[in-house]
């Protein structure tokens, strides 16, 4: 069942990104972005019921203040994946920042090499 419940936090937070993301794509806003609503409606409904199910669960069989502890490892859990989140897309950002620095200094000796040897060519050095 535990894997169920690890399976369970991951799939309503996905499931929500995924109506985000939609509602938020420029593809949706031109077709009108209404295919899919009934299915993803459905699913956040039967996420819901399953939430309701494990909490009645966690309530009558397991020991008192479970239920509470799921909330805050939950919300631990959701903070945990935002850091992780932000800590990629902060590594990704400065490999891109160093890409674009190597690229620069790239074209820089470039055109360093071009100007000189443009010059050499000018004074018949060459």
């Amino acid at each position: 069942m535990l894997g169920h419940v690890g399976k369970f936090l991951t799939a309503e937070d996905e499931l929500k990104d995924a109506v985000k993301r939609k509602k938020s794509s420029p593809i949706a806003a031109i077709t009108g972005g209404s295919e899919g609503d009934w299915e993803e409606f459905q699913a956040l409904e039967k996420l819901k019921e399953q939430r309701a199910e494990l909490e009645s669960w966690c309530r009558l069989y397991g020991p008192p203040g479970t239920w509470d502890r799921w909330i805050s490892w939950q919300a631990e859990a959701r903070r945990a994946r935002k850091a992780a989140i932000r800590q990629q897309e902060k590594e990704r950002e400065e490999l891109l920042e160093m890409i674009m620095m190597c690229v620069g200094c790239f074209f820089a000796v470039s055109g360093m090499v071009a100007l000189v040897y443009a010059l050499g060519k000018y004074m018949d050095k060459w």
